[in-house]
């Protein structure tokens, strides 16, 4: 082989391993990556000064990727980079499901990736998208924006200033700055999450909702959704929501707001702001129609009371507001307890009307007042300037105090009424078949003799909290035995019953029914 042959031979062997190494891999990428179709373009012109393989197109361009259609006035394209430029009228469209307009238009088929510039319009038929730049990638049919954008459809508008969109599931994801208005409401959040179809907004983090109506209430929590035609929400962690005149609280709440009924699970807490009340409990309803609301499982009520507080716990609290919706009524129902620091009772059911601030109880009431047990068929408290003002007994009345642990005072009668000043029990007026057993006492506090009284009416005087003077009223009968002679056990009148050791001693003795 002469020397030119040989040269001539290893050019050749050059030129297979050039065309092996370097070209298979632009040819296996070919065949990877799908290449741009130009459907049409009334002038095409090559341009070097674009780049290698670059021509302008100008006048009613139209290009093919994937399953997406793209038209302009005019663009770049970059054959070998398998991309192009547009500008002016572009015009995504994708399975005659997606619409994607803007001024100007960066699309690169190796990844997909269209990145729309200048008052950019998406539409997916549900709602409208408007931003400065939106990315869209047709593999992954998502949609990107950073620059603060609008989205709008039927009833809502929403803004926020990063977001993404994922056209086959129709969910717009949304993070910094979020504001969705609703006819009904507003909302301020941290992220949201919204579904076009069936127009529910998700929620986490940061979250307020304020109502436009004219209560102007509003609600916070960091976790839920809302439903914006059917109306119904729900909210957890931290949730709260603030009305009028109270504000409520729980681990996780569910609203209604076409039936206008709300549902309430554990840790609740509503502070009733006026009345300077606040209910406690783990399950609640609340009718907003119907004008009433219900908690249940650990019910309490704290009341502020003449600088003190009067707890209220039964298996059931049920509130009633009246057709004004500013009387109200609080019913308590099965082993309700009361504890104040200086009065306390059980019963099996209490009603309070905000109308004459009256406390009824029903079904076996027992009232502990200081050294005094009060006991009747039903009782009535009357309440003023959030004090307590009189106390009716109502049939088969009876109030007593411990001597000692063998004897006790005691007042029967058909009907009684206390009288208090500053919530202390001072005087009690028996009205009908009166009687009472009296122990007096000398100066040094010991017990010298039982007086035992018969009357059609009486007052007992109260003095330091113990009974300081009886007064007895037509056809009184009284008399005074020694101590020899009064033995405990027969000085006991009819119906005569101690039960301190059902007397609630604290406010978390209230939820121990003895």
């Amino acid at each position: 082989m002469t020397e030119k042959s040989f040269l001539k031979f290893l050019f050749v062997i050059a030129w297979l391993i050039y065309s092996a190494v370097f070209t298979y891999p632009l040819n296996a990428q070919s065949q990877q990556e799908k290449r741009i179709e130009l459907l049409n373009a009334d002038v095409l012109e090559g341009d070097e000064r674009l780049g290698r393989n670059a021509a302008r197109l100008i006048g009613n361009v139209r290009f093919k990727h994937e399953d997406a259609i793209m038209y302009c006035d005019s663009a770049y394209r970059f054959s070998e980079e398998n991309r192009f430029d547009a500008f002016g009228n572009v015009h995504i469209i994708e399975n005659d499901s997606l619409s994607i307009t803007g001024n100007k238009l960066i699309y690169t088929g190796k990844n997909s990736l269209a990145v729309m510039q200048q008052n950019v319009v998406m539409n997916d038929g549900k709602m409208t998208l408007r931003t400065s730049e939106l990315q869209y990638n047709l593999n992954s049919n998502q949609a990107v924006f950073s620059t603060g954008a609008e989205i709008t459809d039927a009833e809502n508008k929403l803004t926020s200033m990063r977001g993404i969109y994922h056209s086959p599931t129709k969910m717009l994801f949304f993070r910094d700055s979020v504001k969705l208005d609703n006819p009904r409401y507003r909302l301020n959040a941290d992220s949201l999450k919204y579904h076009t179809i069936t127009k529910t907004a998700f929620f986490t983090g940061y979250t307020i909702i304020e109502s436009k109506a004219s209560d102007s209430s509003w609600i916070y929590c960091t976790d839920g959704w809302y439903e914006t035609e059917s109306g119904k929400s729900w909210f957890g962690k931290n949730s709260y929501i603030v009305a009028k005149e109270q504000t409520l609280y729980a681990d996780s709440l569910f609203y209604d707001s076409k039936a206008m009924a709300a549902n309430a699970f554990h840790n609740i807490k509503i502070h009733d702001h006026p009345n300077k009340a606040m209910v406690t409990g783990q399950r609640a309803w609340y009718d907003e129609n119907k004008r009433y609301s219900i908690i249940t499982r650990q019910a309490m009520m704290a009341q502020q009371m003449d600088n003190d507080s009067m707890f209220l716990h039964a298996d059931t609290l049920f509130a009633k507001w009246d057709s004004t919706n500013t009387k109200r009524q609080w019913h308590a129902y099965r082993h309700c307890r009361i504890f104040k620091s200086d009065l306390q009772a059980k019963t099996d059911s209490l009603v309070y009307h905000n109308t004459d601030s009256m406390f009824r109880m029903y079904g076996s009431p027992v009232i502990w007042s200081s050294v005094n047990q009060l006991t009747s068929d039903s009782v009535y408290i009357q309440t003023a300037n959030s004090k307590i003002d009189k106390m009716l007994l109502f049939n088969s009345a009876f109030i007593s105090s411990e001597v000692d642990s063998m004897r006790f005072d005691q007042i029967r009668g058909r009907n009684m009424t206390g009288h208090f000043i500053n919530s202390k029990l001072h005087r009690i007026d028996v009205e009908g078949n009166g009687q009472s057993i009296y122990h007096v006492k000398n100066r040094k506090g010991r017990i010298t003799g039982v007086n035992r009284a018969d009357c059609t009416d009486m007052s007992i005087l109260i003095k330091d909290e113990k009974v300081s003077g009886i007064k007895l009223y037509q056809a009184p009968e009284a008399t005074l035995f020694p101590l020899a002679e009064a033995k405990p056990e027969e000085f006991k009148l009819k119906g005569f019953s101690w039960q301190s050791e059902k007397r609630p001693l604290s406010k978390e003795d209230i939820f121990e029914w003895k």
